[in-house]
């Protein structure tokens, strides 16, 4: 951690101000180890690597094997790529590169840090990246390069960051995955300055009934309960199928079969999956089979946590026809 990640670091205890005790310092500037201890209730927290390692002693059994899960799925697809941007505004419209200049960010659950790294470049005064598991030694390692970001170790529901600090926050493929997402949303939200604006992307309910009907019921029985190297195995096959599906979409649109093509289910996302590698939609569909936690959220539910946070200026958007999007501003007093 470089130091200046004390300008937004609480404990996630008391909400008191922690004091750093630096035991090795690294070239470019990372406190490598250490300890970062509370002035208020005395709890202390270690930093190793590089990473201040505020997560909670006790994590709900499944939502512990969620994250060890994803832990492991980030150490395996651990690459960053150049269609990682035009995927990313996909999930995050209507919002562009522009508006994050010169912004204080949260990125709630950031896997292996490539969402924090196009946030960053796009001008972030600062990005703190936070993550339950082992995907923040993943995200320290792609982002170290870049001195506005900062990977810390925690849990969404206690981020040791202080309430109304950020200038926006974002979670993206994330409140999906833990056992109570509208509850994560309004922490995450607790953490943006009066004007400051929100932004989740989530799986959708709606035209994902072949994943939760048929799916699902594999993931949760099987699935998620055999080894993550097993799982990115037999995830092969079915991510070859996805990506041959893919391609014949693309083919269908541009040939004398275009009226076909226009009428083929999920259209829109299989069209974005052909501009992507094989490994990207192997990851895709590990992503669908490996997680004991996963919720597919309906517009109408999604619709009420920004409504009940308080939210204004809601955006909420329909993404690939099988999830949802959304932006709201915090209230601000002076207006």
């Amino acid at each position: 951690m470089r130091p200046r990640l004390l300008d937004y670091l609480v404990c996630p205890h008391c909400q008191g101000a922690l004091v750093l005790h630096a035991r090795g310092e690294a070239a470019d500037g990372h406190v490598m180890r250490g300890s970062l201890s509370c002035a208020g209730c005395g709890s202390s927290h270690e930093v190793r690597d590089g990473i201040p390692r505020m997560a909670p002693d006790a994590v709900a059994p499944e939502a512990a094997r969620t994250v060890s899960r994803f832990g492991d799925a980030w150490s395996e697809f651990d690459r960053l790529e150049d269609h990682y941007e035009d995927q990313f505004l996909g999930w995050i419209a209507p919002n562009r590169p522009e508006s994050f200049r010169g912004e204080r960010v949260l990125e709630a659950g950031c896997g292996k840090g490539r969402h924090s790294a196009l946030v960053a470049d796009w001008g972030a005064e600062d990005v703190v990246a936070t993550d339950l598991g082992s995907a923040v030694d993943v995200a320290f390692r792609n982002t170290r390069d870049r001195p506005n970001v900062h990977v810390v170790q925690a849990d969404l529901h206690q981020l040791p960051v202080a309430p109304g600090r950020f200038d926006t926050a974002f979670s993206v493929g994330v409140l999906h995955h833990v056992p109570d997402p509208q509850d994560a949303f309004r922490a995450v939200v607790s953490r943006v300055r009066p004007g400051g604006r929100m932004i989740a992307w989530v799986y959708g309910r709606e035209n994902n009934g072949w994943i939760i009907h048929g799916v699902n019921p594999v993931r949760k029985a099987v699935t998620s309960r055999l080894p993550s190297r097993a799982v990115q195995q037999l995830s092969r096959a079915p991510a070859a199928i996805l990506w041959a599906a893919s391609r014949g979409v693309r083919a269908a649109e541009r040939g004398p079969l275009a009226p076909v093509g226009e009428r083929v289910f999920y259209r829109t996302y299989l069209r974005q999956l052909s501009e992507f590698p094989f490994w990207e939609i192997h990851s895709i569909v590990h992503d669908h089979l490996t997680p004991p936690i996963a919720h597919y959220i309906p517009r109408e539910d999604f619709e009420r946590w920004f409504a009940e946070a308080g939210l204004e200026h809601v955006t909420i958007g329909w993404h690939n026809e099988n999830s949802w999007r959304g932006t709201g501003y915090v209230p601000d007093a002076g207006s």
